[in-house]
């Protein structure tokens, strides 16, 4: 599929009606979600997957891209398919571009969130964390090797990719929570220390009408704790989609 100018794998939709789209987190692609959309697929929902750029099988971004470039392009992927709207299910970096989408100019074309592990929010930040930045800022004024400060994730990007994902992450979208109207669910692992806890009630307290819904393991307790997330999620897709028509 082509979408803003480049191409983007994508697994195609299977069934009717309002779609679920499934939003992988970063380093993710479209296999990310497959367990949990192969179980909607089968009780007939239309279910959407692909791989944001330059993950999976899509191309790298033309550009220096920002939050709302992925947000524009998960919003050409609906029009590809013909859909007004969808429910949004998603993880981690996914669930920012959902936020950014929820609370923006094309909030109407959310019908719902289903959001795990969500990131967006921005991080407590303690002492060690200062004294990393000190240290990081002296190393680097003394020319010393300084990839140690530097996450995983951000080490294992392409030289281009690198300056867009410091950009996303360190954008906080607090301020914009209390603009999302559409019925929430945040799954969150009672083990996530990559998002932790204390992110997913600080989005319960800003999206009014948000409900928490724990499941068992980390960050990526959606896959871990698969059985709970789907038949709790399925409770709740069939009113959110009844409920919009």
């Amino acid at each position: 599929m082509n979408g803003l100018g480049i191409r983007v794998e994508y697994s195609p939709g299977i069934g009717a009606g309002t779609p679920l789209v499934f939003l992988h987190g970063w380093g993710g692609d479209v296999r990310s979600f497959a367990g949990a959309s192969e179980y909607f697929a089968l009780r007939g929902y239309a279910c959407l997957r692909f791989s944001f750029p330059p993950f999976g099988g899509s191309d790298m971004p033309p550009r220096d891209w920002a939050l709302c470039d992925y947000s524009r392009l998960t919003l050409s992927v609906l029009d590809a398919f013909g859909a007004e709207s969808a429910v949004f299910v998603a993880h981690s970096f996914g669930a920012r571009v959902a936020l950014d989408i929820a609370s923006g100019e094309d909030k109407r074309r959310v019908v719902a969130l289903a959001l795990t592990g969500a990131a967006g929010v921005k991080p407590r930040r303690g002492l060690s964390y200062r004294i990393k930045r000190m240290k990081f800022a002296r190393d680097k004024r003394k020319g010393r090797d300084v990839s140690r400060y530097y996450s995983p994730d951000w080490l294992a990007l392409p030289e281009r990719m690198r300056g867009i994902f410091s950009r996303i992450v360190s954008l906080d979208l607090t301020d914009r929570l209390r603009n999302i109207t559409c019925p929430t669910a945040l799954f969150w692992g009672d083990c996530d220390r990559e998002t932790p806890m204390y992110m997913c009630r600080r989005i319960k307290r800003r999206v009014r009408g948000s409900e928490i819904i724990r499941l068992k393991g980390g960050h990526f307790a959606y896959a871990e704790d698969h059985f709970t997330f789907v038949t709790a999620l399925a409770e709740r897709v069939e009113k959110w989609i009844r409920l919009s028509m």
